[in-house]
């Protein structure tokens, strides 16, 4: 079985970077995922965890409120029961390997090549050359 989900939207926030006690990086972030019905706009959010350490770097780096990003990666499904009151909720988790993130916005003025380079978490700070 495979398990994927990938998703084009916006940070409704600055993501939330933490810290691990091994002292690896991990990002938490909401993300808006827009459709039109009927002419109306309506948005969908989703939670994003982010366990690459190299991807959350450069997560805290580049990207910010209302950042265009594509994210691709396995759902999840928490539950969980408060005041007798059962909750589920699904998160979208982004790992080391089989995971994806691509910045999508248009390249600020300054920059000579487009954001929308992928970032894939499954390669080393090396391999990557960020344009901006």
């Amino acid at each position: 079985m495979y398990n994927v989900i990938t998703l084009i939207g916006n940070l409704g926030a600055d993501p939330d970077i933490k810290t691990r006690d091994n002292g690896d990086k991990y990002a938490v972030f909401n993300l808006a995922t827009h459709k039109t019905v009927r002419g109306e706009k309506m948005t969908d959010w989703h939670r994003v965890i982010v366990w690459d350490n190299v991807l959350a770097e450069r997560i805290e780096k580049y990207i910010s409120k209302g950042s265009k990003i594509l994210v691709q990666g396995r759902l999840t499904y928490n539950q969980w029961e408060k005041d007798g009151n059962k909750t589920k909720t699904a998160e979208i988790h982004l790992d080391r390997f089989e995971s994806k993130m691509e910045m999508m916005d248009s390249k600020p003025d300054n920059v000579s090549a487009p954001r929308s380079e992928p970032v894939s978490s499954n390669t080393s700070d090396d391999d990557v050359h960020i344009p901006f």
